[in-house]
Parts: C-alpha cells; sequence; structure tokens
C-alpha cells in the first residue's frame, strides 16, 4: 500500500505491507519539498506532478518496489463540510432493513444542492437511526420500519479536484482513493477514546489550518483556515530583514515562549543577501513567533465556536501538522484558549522508526493505517473520469470509522 501526501510545502510519500489484522509494517518514507502547490491547491500542474513524481520515485529507491497506485490525502481552503440528516421508510414486507434501504437513504442524504463550481469528495456516515434508536453503525439485516441517517459530507472546488486528478494521470499514478487529509490524520494521532468522547483535531501545515471536531467515533465538521507555518516564516523573514531560508531555520530552533533569560540571549543571522551578520534578541524571536501563533488559536477558536463545538470536545485539542513541531506551540494554545491541549504523533504504528514519529508525518501515516483497513482482495475496474473516482472513493470509505 502507497499512501500520498500533497502538501503546500513538502509532499510525503509512504509504503506498507499488511502483516496482520490492523497490523502495517511501514517500508519506507520519503520527503519532498513542494513547489507547484499554494494554500493547499495546485497552482502549477507540471510541478506538482513533478513533485508528486519525485517523491514517489524516492520512495521506490527506498524500498526497492515499483509504485502503480497511491491513496492521497489533501487538504485546501476551497474545502468544507455539510451535515445532512435524511429518512426513509423500509421497503420490505418483513420489516429487515435490506442494501437497498441502505443505498436509497444514502442516495437522498448524498442529494445536496451545489455550485457548479463545487463537488462531493467523500461522504461520512455518521450514524444510522432505526425507529428512534440512534447510534447504529451497520443497519443491513436490522428490523424496523423507519431509516434514518446522519452523514457528514466533504465537499471542494471541482478545479482542484480535476488539477489533482490530472497531476496523478500525467505521472500515470493511479488513484486508489482522495481522502481530506485530516481522515488520513486522526488515524494515526487520535486515540480511539478521544474520537468517541469529542475532540478537535487542528493540523497546521505550511500554507493552511485544518480545524476539525470528532465525535462519537466519526468526523462532525470540518473547515480550512488560509494560514499556516509560512507565515510565521514570512513573519520572521520581513521583520528581521533577513531571507525565508534563515527565517525558517530559527523558526525551528526558537522557542514559542519566551524564557524569562530570553532578555540577554541573541542570535546570529544573516541578511537577505545572505552575507551581513545580525544580532538580534532571542526574546524578539518568540515574541514575532507567538505573535502569529496566537492569531492561529484566535482563529481555531472563533472556527470552533461558529460550528458550535467548544463544548462537544471534552478531549480537549490535538494540534499536529509541520506547524506544530514549534517548540512550546501546545503549551501556548493551551494557555491561550484554557482547553486541554497535547501534541498529535503518529504513535498507533508499532515498528515506526523514531524519526518518523513526528507530527508532520500524521498525515502520510495515517493513510497508510486507512488503507490497510479497507485494503480489498481485488483491484477496482480501471475507469478513468471523476465521477469514476468518487465512485471508487465511496466504495473505499463505505464503513469509514466504524
Amino acid at each position: 500500500m502507497v499512501a500520498l501526501d500533497v502538501g503546500t510545502h513538502t509532499v510525503k510519500a509512504a509504503m506498507a505491507e499488511v502483516v496482520a489484522v490492523n497490523s502495517i509494517n511501514v517500508l519506507g518514507i520519503s520527503a519532498i519539498p513542494a513547489r507547484g502547490m499554494r494554500k493547499g491547491h495546485i497552482v502549477d500542474i507540471e510541478l506538482a506532478a513533478q513533485d508528486m513524481e519525485e517523491a514517489l520515485n524516492a520512495l521506490e529507491r527506498l524500498t526497492g518496489i515499483e509504485i502503480s497506485s497511491a491513496s492521497i490525502g489533501f487538504s485546501g481552503i476551497s474545502l468544507s463540510t455539510i451535515n445532512n440528516h435524511t429518512v426513509v421508510a423500509v421497503g420490505t414486507p418483513s420489516y429487515e432493513i435490506s442494501q437497498d434501504d441502505k443505498s436509497r437513504v444514502l442516495h437522498s442524504a448524498r442529494n445536496i444542492s451545489l455550485p457548479p463550481d463545487k463537488t462531493i469528495v467523500q461522504v461520512v456516515e455518521r450514524q444510522y437511526i432505526i425507529d428512534g434508536y440512534d447510534g447504529v453503525k451497520e443497519p443491513v439485516g436490522m428490523v424496523g420500519s423507519r431509516l434514518e441517517v446522519e452523514i457528514t459530507v466533504i465537499i471542494a472546488a471541482l478545479a482542484a479536484v480535476q488539477n489533482l486528478q490530472r497531476s496523478a494521470n500525467r505521472i500515470n499514478l493511479e488513484i486508489e482513493a482522495l481522502v481530506f487529509n485530516p481522515l488520513f490524520t486522526a488515524e494515526a494521532v487520535l486515540m480511539p477514546t478521544e474520537m468517541e468522547m469529542g475532540v478537535a483535531l487542528v493540523d497546521i501545515g505550511g500554507g493552511t489550518v485544518d480545524v476539525s471536531v470528532f465525535e462519537r467515533g466519526s468526523l462532525l465538521c470540518a473547515s480550512v483556515l488560509p494560514l499556516g507555518g509560512e507565515h510565521i516564516t514570512r513573519d520572521l523573514a520581513i521583520i528581521l530583514k533577513t531571507s525565508l531560508e534563515e527565517a525558517a531555520g530559527l523558526k525551528e530552533r526558537s522557542e514559542v515562549m519566551a524564557c524569562p533569560d530570553d532578555d540577554d540571549k541573541v542570535v546570529v543571522i544573516k541578511d537577505v543577501k545572505g552575507q551581513v551578520e545580525q544580532r538580534v534578541s532571542q526574546q524578539l524571536v518568540s515574541e514575532i513567533i507567538s505573535a502569529r501563533v496566537l492569531e492561529i488559536a484566535h482563529l481555531v477558536f472563533a472556527e470552533l465556536r461558529q460550528m458550535d463545538a467548544i463544548d462537544r470536545i471534552p478531549a480537549g485539542i490535538v494540534v499536529t501538522g509541520g506547524g506544530a513541531e514549534l517548540n512550546g506551540i501546545a503549551e501556548l494554545f493551551e494557555e491561550y484558549l484554557g482547553i486541554p491541549v497535547r501534541l498529535g504523533t503518529p504513535d498507533r504504528v508499532t515498528g515506526l522508526a523514531g524519526e518518523y514519529r513526528r507530527p508532520c508525518y500524521g498525515a502520510v501515516v495515517g493513510g497508510l493505517i486507512c488503507a490497510a483497513q479497507h485494503i480489498q482482495p481485488y483491484k477496482f475496474e480501471n475507469r478513468r473520469g471523476l465521477s469514476a473516482l468518487i465512485d471508487r472513493m465511496g466504495e473505499w470509505y463505505r464503513d469509514f470509522f466504524r
């Protein structure tokens, strides 16, 4: 199995083999800088295709295995969710719920009016309700006269999905499934008890922040904010008058929350041309970083409040993604929001090398876990086109989070 995480700053690829039920062996992970992406969306198809090909080629060299298909996780500012609820009458005389009844209620729930530039990427079945009894995960075979379903529909810009598909087609890569990144990440960094109780997953990427709420084991709602780690880097570069490369390295070495003794500490950085060295206070660096992190925390809280989810996350917030690798970011989030916050790392895979147990690898490792859970003993029919891809994704995620 191969998973591909197409991010704003980095494209990551990972390969694993299934060794037992719910157990995988990660064979290798590769990561290369992304050049054709901006805020999670493709802005240059040729460059995006080259980025994906380079990441997969690096993975092939690591594992010695040729790659022809992959499950792709992606995000972007056009992605959002809609919750829908529908009901149908059971059609059999014995009132035993059939697969046809389930298909009818799902089809009715998916029947959402969308603008012509939007498309449904995924449908997550949250729960079924039979004659008023909720919490049912699989209704087929049960008895009842009234079948209801609650779903979360993930929608995105049609052009964004088509551009990603075309980039894959240019390198002859078959897309097994196209998945909203937080669904991948959740499998790797969230505990089942957290997802059942209610938890917010905040994935801080290079150009976006994914805010997702999970409850009763499935996705409740999600949105994507148009800012990320690159904004912190740019703040440092502009204020300190240095290059983006120098600012990125400074960010990685600094603490989000300034220490009392940082007044006396100085760091040496080079100017924009990389020639003249300058000395700046470590406290100033921390203040620049914390100002942007606090803005992200404020926007996350506002988003959770708009989702009416503040009182639905007793398990707190899990911060993950490449931007979550800033030193002290979880502590600053917790202090500002007054909600329990922990750092999310891909700890649910045994045998994963320590260098990959970092927040930035959550999505690509989670993609392998999801693929292992839904692997089939046959290959899907190799049909072309967006409708065929979405049909395949519906099959792949038919029992997602069940």
